[in-house]
């Protein structure tokens, strides 16, 4: 193995043209100067931008490209909702999500965030592919890979994990771990709810988070393809055998999909992919359960289809929603709707 690395090594690195010992050698020589730092986050952009997979291309017309993806990240937040996802794809797959600058002193974390309404690809240095849901939050330390491979994440996210089997592919939440053994599983772990995992293919190893005074460590679960765990606010993991993970995933395809789902859930869901602030001045339906799915349709086309299969009407000011109970409509009214 090399002893000595130069700036054209980095290239290497991101093609994945090293063997696992070099890349590791190699990361820990770039994170030991804030210069090769920046240059990985440069080279990280254009490397994306221009689709390349050798090293035979132009730096200076890939830096054309940079400097374009900069402004169209500028104007993204001008695009109003419900257009907004559809932003999101070109620009933030392309570029919002890895142009990253470090402030001085700051913690030796990498951030990538969507907000609400947007969704992004990413793709780490080792190669796993990163779905990053709405208004969703995915950290990792600036020396990822190098003797561990652990991210932590607040939202939602989909990941296609490349193996190691020698530096484990861990995501960290507020409510547990889950370990990747050689996988594609979907991490659900928005701060007011339950975390949910559901396994595509391979395993996962599932852990709640250890509870203060706890004796003994967390015997972590093992979950298989079209298997979903769920890990409580208690501590307490549950698994579900032989579930539709297509539906459990759609979001991925731009579809909203729950079966028996508190409304309070469905409701969050539609405020976090719409960018909507919705209110119920009923609360005793929050605890009402549904099985619905939204297609790739309009903020209004999805409030009307919600506020008729709960028999209720809306009003709408803005980013302003409200759910009102409607009185019983007469006979002829209810022929009319159906």
């Amino acid at each position: 193995m090399r002893d000595t690395f130069d700036d054209s090594d980095i290239l290497r690195l991101l093609e994945g043209d090293c063997a696992p010992d070099e890349a590791a050698a190699l990361q820990s020589w770039i994170i030991a100067d804030p210069k090769r730092v920046a240059l990985l986050d440069q080279l990280q952009v254009v490397w994306r931008l221009t689709g390349a997979t050798t090293r035979d291309w132009e730096l200076r017309a890939a830096g054309k490209q940079l400097r374009r993806a900069r402004f169209l990240r500028a104007i993204r937040s001008a695009i109003p909702p419900p257009w907004a996802w559809i932003a999101a794809t070109v620009v933030l797959v392309s570029a919002s999500a890895v142009l990253w600058r470090r402030p001085p002193h700051a913690a030796p974390f990498r951030e990538y965030a969507t907000a609400p309404g947007q969704r992004s690809q990413l793709t780490l240095i080792d190669g796993t592919l990163v779905l990053l849901s709405v208004d969703s939050r995915l950290r990792l330390p600036r020396d990822y890979g190098v003797h561990e491979r652990t991210v932590e994440l607040e939202g939602e996210a989909y990941f296609v994990v490349r193996h190691d089997s020698s530096r484990p592919f861990v995501v960290r939440t507020a409510h547990g771990t889950t370990e990747d053994l050689g996988t594609q599983f979907d991490v659900r772990a928005y701060r007011e709810e339950r975390l949910q995992v559901v396994v595509a293919d391979g395993r996962v190893a599932l852990r709640p988070t250890a509870r203060p005074g706890a004796a003994t460590p967390l015997t972590p679960l093992t979950l298989h393809p079209r298997e979903r765990g769920v890990v409580d606010a208690g501590g307490t993991v549950t698994r579900t055998r032989g579930i539709p993970v297509g539906e459990y995933v759609s979001w991925t395809r731009g579809v909203l999909w729950f079966h028996d789902a508190p409304l309070r859930t469905v409701i969050a869901q539609l405020g976090r992919w719409y960018d909507l602030d919705i209110a119920m001045s009923d609360s005793s339906l929050a605890a009402e359960t549904l099985t619905i799915s939204f297609g790739p349709q309009s903020a209004d086309e999805a409030l009307t289809a919600l506020a008729r299969v709960l028999d209720v009407r809306y009003t709408r000011v803005g980013r302003s929603v409200q759910l009102i109970s409607s009185p019983i409509d007469p006979p002829h009214s209810r022929m009319e709707d159906d």
